[in-house]
């Protein structure tokens, strides 16, 4: 058998590389709804979809909510579609969440966190703009008043047909400090430090021990403890 031969017979049992997806198209994902039925991004093709991963210990998410769902009820007619995606995979917490903050928008479930690790999510939250094609048009990383005005900004302009700013990439550092945990599994990080009770020794014991979970987890700040607060 002859050297062509082979190589052809190799090249022919070998599968196909995959194709590498379109440069800026948000990638495809599955999630649930607070009733259980299942969705995915694919189906709200066609819209304007801002897109937002969140976490119920999240303290900006929750200065978030209202303005979501106060975009979606002023351009829902524009064709704007707000999902917000959590990987929580604490049911209560989530059910206390979304009953405090009522929303008007679809509210998702991706307890597996591959929805995440497709958007390499290192803070929380994190919103991506998605046009009608699929295409992401911006993201904010961080829950701050200067990125929500950027949002809106870039919501009515994305309706509009105007110009929206470049795609806002997460820098190197950011996914590199992260360290073993997942930003939407850092719950754990805001816990008693956040409570001011007691007295100073014990506030002092919250302290260190918090601190030192920000530092195992990353740099001690958006990178570390993942929250977008700073």
């Amino acid at each position: 058998m002859n050297f062509a031969l082979i190589l052809m017979l190799l090249s022919t049992s070998m599968p196909a590389p995959s194709q590498p997806t379109a440069a800026g198209v948000a990638p495809d994902f599955t999630f649930s709804d607070l009733e259980g039925a299942t969705h995915s991004l694919a189906e709200l093709r066609g819209n304007t979809v801002l897109l937002e991963f969140w976490a119920p210990w999240c303290i900006p998410c929750r200065k978030g909510f209202p303005l979501l769902d106060d975009l979606q009820a002023r351009h829902a007619k524009a064709g704007l579609k707000v999902v917000a995606v959590t990987m929580e995979t604490d049911d209560d917490s989530v059910a206390d969440f979304v009953t405090s903050h009522p929303s008007r928008f679809l509210v998702g479930r991706d307890i597996t966190g591959h929805a995440g690790e497709a958007y390499e999510v290192s803070v929380m939250p994190t919103t991506l703009l998605i046009d009608r094609d699929g295409k992401i048009l911006a993201r904010f990383d961080g829950g701050t008043d200067t990125l929500h005005q950027q949002m809106q900004a870039a919501v009515e302009a994305a309706l509009t047909g105007g110009g929206v700013a470049p795609v806002q990439t997460v820098s190197k550092r950011r996914r590199g400090a992260k360290g073993n945990l997942r930003a939407w599994e850092r719950g754990y990080l805001a816990d008693p430090i956040m409570n001011l009770d007691g007295d100073t020794l014990t506030r002092s014991m919250r302290e260190h021990i918090h601190t030192s979970k920000e530092a195992a987890a990353g740099n001690g700040g958006v990178a570390g403890g993942g929250c977008g607060c700073n």
